[in-house]
């Protein structure tokens, strides 16, 4: 009631083990709005199998139906009971034909508030089991009894308009939620891994997915190995929320993105509001980072340095006392060499030729009469 007196349509609920939401809520908010839905459920595509709810329409013998997600451990013996002896299989396209369900959901928050006050909150209650090994005998970990978000169209009326937008794989759920032996065994099975070096990666890769939409020559994701199993990992690139919160933001801060070039092997960090960058060269590592109040225009920038390492960790130091976030993930980064523009007070700047300028206002007026 707080939020819809305070002028506010829309409720934002996601998970906290997966960062690519950020990517796209903006694109998903746009679906929302423009097909009045009161619940869409962001997909991707999904493996036959994978430990990934899915998007299903289920339809009851008296014709109504439902757009609803079925939990992953629920979907298969569902379709078994329904003429599917197969159960879920991928198709031609090497996915399943029912979208994977990233856990990120937008409703429209008028019938949500509407829906709460007349349930109190009640949703349906499920036990959904980890079983340790195949043979089912023993828990993984202690099972408890569950609610979900997804199922909240269950309790809507049937004439509620709900809805799906799905994302390409590199913007979809790369949880980090399985420790590295077992993201290791999912690994060797060909079943996404889900472990902390897989939602690393997938963060380095859909920024340079973004970069490479638009025109820009970013080298592709190279196999590493650590110990939680083989990992394709590109340049690392990370653009923060307030430089690219979205695809058309990037667009307008690259002027010319085809004379955007990172190497592989090359780290990037891009933090700041105003910033625009008309053409760059990267063979190793860049950290750009712009406080409020202040802009950079990068006409022109070349890198070239010892730039930074992923270095997979030794056995010894994965079984010490080596820090946990370094356990998690198998490896560690080693920086040997990174090239910083850091502008830490107010003003307009740009940067040409290897050589960051202050702009007087005598400047900012030629720009503008240009």
């Amino acid at each position: 009631k707080q939020w819809m007196e305070e002028g506010r349509r829309w409720v934002l609920f996601f998970q906290d083990t997966n960062t690519l939401y950020l990517m796209t809520f903006l694109c998903s908010l746009g679906v929302s709005a423009k097909h009045r839905l009161q619940v869409n459920s962001v997909a991707m595509p999904r493996k036959a199998k994978e430990a990934v709810g899915a998007i299903t329409q289920l339809q009851h013998r008296d014709g109504r139906s439902i757009v609803v997600n079925v939990e992953y451990n629920q979907l298969e013996p569902l379709l078994k009971a329904n003429g599917h002896a197969e159960g879920d299989v991928n198709g031609k396209d090497g996915f399943s034909p029912f979208p994977g369900n990233t856990n990120e959901l937008i409703f429209s928050l008028p019938e949500y508030a509407k829906e709460l006050s007349s349930s109190g909150g009640q949703m349906p209650e499920f036990i959904n089991p980890k079983y340790a090994d195949s043979s089912r005998t023993t828990f993984k970990s202690p099972t408890r009894l569950e609610c979900m978000m997804q199922d909240f169209p269950k309790v809507l009326p049937a004439d509620a308009k709900v809805g799906f937008t799905r994302y390409p794989l590199e913007f979809g759920y790369f949880p980090c939620k399985n420790d590295i032996d077992t993201a290791a065994k999912l690994s060797a099975e060909g079943t996404p891994p889900h472990g902390a070096a897989s939602a690393e990666a997938a963060v380095y890769h859909a920024y340079g997915t973004m970069l490479r939409i638009l025109g820009a020559k970013v080298a592709e994701p190279q196999e590493r190995r650590w110990k939680g199993g083989p990992q394709l990992i590109g340049p690392a690139v990370v653009l923060w929320p307030d430089f690219a919160p979205c695809l058309v933001e990037l667009q307008r801060k690259l002027a010319f993105p085809s004379r955007v070039s990172i190497a592989a092997g090359s780290s990037l960090e891009i933090k700041g509001r105003d910033i625009r960058i008309d053409e760059l060269k990267l063979e190793g590592s860049l950290r750009i980072s712009v406080v409020p109040g202040a802009s950079l225009h990068v006409q022109r920038l070349e890198v070239k340095n010892k730039g930074r390492e992923f270095v997979a960790l030794t056995e010894a130091e994965q079984a010490s006392d080596s820090p946990e976030l370094l356990r998690i993930r198998g490896y560690r980064l080693v920086d040997h060499e990174t090239k910083v523009i850091e502008i830490l007070e107010p003003g307009s700047y740009r940067f040409v030729d290897g050589e960051l300028q202050q702009l007087s206002s005598w400047d900012l007026m030629s720009c503008v009469a240009q």
